[in-house]
C-alpha cells in the first residue's frame, strides 16, 4: 500500500459526512475573523487620522520602478529557496517531488496567503501538494512545521548578529538584544524537540496517562509519532538552516530594495534589525494579513532612524502592494496548472 493510499481513506471519511466534533468551529472562526477585522480597521483609522496622505502619495508616485522590479525578482528567488529547503525536508522519507513542482506550489500558496484572511491558507495548499507527491499526512505537515521553524530561527539569528556587528542597530534599539536572545533560545528549544535523537521514541498513545479520554490519547499519540520523523536527521537540519539563512538575507535585501525605490536614507545593515522585527510583529494573529499592524510597526521602527511618517507609510504600502502583485502571479499559476 502506498503512502497516498494510506491517507486517502481518512479524507474520504471526512467527505462522507461522518460526525465531526468540530462542527462549531465555523462560527468560532467567524468571530475570530470579525475581531481581526475590527483590529485592522481600528489601527488603519488611527494611523490615517494622523497621516498626511498627500505626502504619502507623493512618495509613492516618485518610486524608482527598477528597484521594484528587483524586489519582485527577489520574491521569486525567495520562493525558489523555500522550494529547495522543502524538497530536502521531504527527502528524509524518500519523497522526492521535482523542484519545479514544489516551486509552483510555493508560488500558488502566496496567492492563498494574500487573499485569504489567514496565512494557514497557503500552508493547506502546500501540505496538499506534498500529499499528492507521495508524502504521508504526518510528513506533509511536519515538513511545513520544520520549514517555518528553520525560517524563524534564521531570522532571529541574523537579527542577533546585526545587533552584535552593526553599532547603528545597537544604538537605535538598545533593548532588542535581550528580546532576540529569548526568541532565538525559544525557537532553538522547540526545534530540538523535533530533531534531536532520543533513546526511547516508541510507545505512542500507550505511554500517555490512562485518565485521558481515548480520543485525546490517540490524537496525542499521532502527534508524538509525527514528531519522530526528523529525529536524528542532522544533515537535513543543517542544510535547511543554511538555506534559511540565505532566504533571510534575501528578505533583508528585499526590504532594502523597497527603501531604495523610495529613496530613503537607510543603510543595508539597518534592515537586518528592521526586517526581522517587522516580520515577527506582523505574524502576531491580531489582524487580517497584518493590515494595520504593518503600518504601525513601520511607523515605529523607521522613526528610530529619523524617517518621517509619510515615508514609513509609503514603505509599508509598497511592501504590501508587492506582496499582492506576487500573490496575483501565484493566482495565475494556480489557474494554469493542470493537477
Amino acid at each position: 500500500m502506498s503512502k497516498v493510499d494510506e491517507v486517502r481513506p481518512m479524507l474520504l471519511t471526512r467527505r462522507r459526512g461522518q460526525p465531526d466534533s468540530g462542527a462549531s468551529k465555523p462560527s468560532r472562526n467567524w468571530w475570530l475573523f470579525a475581531i481581526k477585522l475590527l483590529a485592522s480597521a481600528g489601527l488603519i483609522a488611527w494611523i490615517l487620522l494622523g497621516a498626511n496622505l498627500s505626502e504619502v502619495g507623493a512618495a509613492l508616485r516618485d518610486v524608482d520602478l527598477r528597484w521594484i522590479g528587483l524586489a519582485m525578482l527577489l520574491q521569486c528567488f525567495g520562493a525558489a529557496i523555500i522550494s529547495r529547503r522543502w524538497q530536502g525536508l521531504l527527502a528524509v522519507q524518500d519523497v522526492r517531488p521535482p523542484w519545479l513542482y514544489l516551486f509552483r506550489s510555493t508560488i500558488v500558496s502566496s496567492f492563498f496567503r494574500q487573499f485569504l484572511p489567514s496565512i494557514i491558507g497557503g500552508d493547506v495548499i502546500r501540505s496538499h501538494d506534498a500529499w499528492r507527491a507521495g508524502a504521508s499526512l504526518s510528513l506533509a505537515l511536519m515538513s511545513l512545521l520544520l520549514d517555518r521553524l528553520l525560517g524563524l530561527l534564521a531570522l532571529a539569528l541574523l537579527a542577533l548578529l546585526a545587533m552584535l556587528s552593526v553599532s547603528e542597530v545597537t544604538e537605535r534599539l538598545p533593548a532588542l538584544q535581550l528580546w532576540l536572545i529569548c526568541a532565538f533560545a525559544g525557537l532553538a528549544a522547540i526545534l530540538s524537540l523535533v530533531v534531536l535523537p532520543r533513546r526511547r521514541t516508541g510507545g505512542g498513545a500507550a505511554r500517555l496517562p490512562g485518565f485521558l479520554p481515548d480520543k485525546l490519547r490517540r490524537k496525542l499519540g499521532d502527534i508524538g509519532k509525527a514528531m519522530t520523523i526528523y529525529r536524528g536527521k542532522s544533515a537535513a537540519l543543517w542544510r535547511g538552516l543554511a538555506l534559511s539563512l540565505l532566504l533571510q538575507v534575501n528578505v533583508v535585501t528585499f526590504y532594502w530594495a523597497l527603501s531604495q525605490a523610495l529613496g530613503l536614507p537607510l543603510s543595508y545593515g539597518s534592515f537586518f534589525a528592521i526586517a526581522p522585527i517587522a516580520i515577527f510583529v506582523m505574524m502576531i494573529p491580531i489582524s487580517i494579513n497584518g493590515i494595520g499592524v504593518r503600518e504601525a510597526i513601520f511607523l515605529f521602527l523607521l522613526a528610530q532612524w529619523g524617517i518621517g511618517s509619510a515615508e514609513a507609510l509609503a514603505l509599508a504600502w509598497l511592501e504590501y502592494g508587492t506582496f499582492l502583485a506576487f500573490g496575483l502571479l501565484g493566482g495565475i499559476v494556480y489557474a494554469l496548472r493542470r493537477y
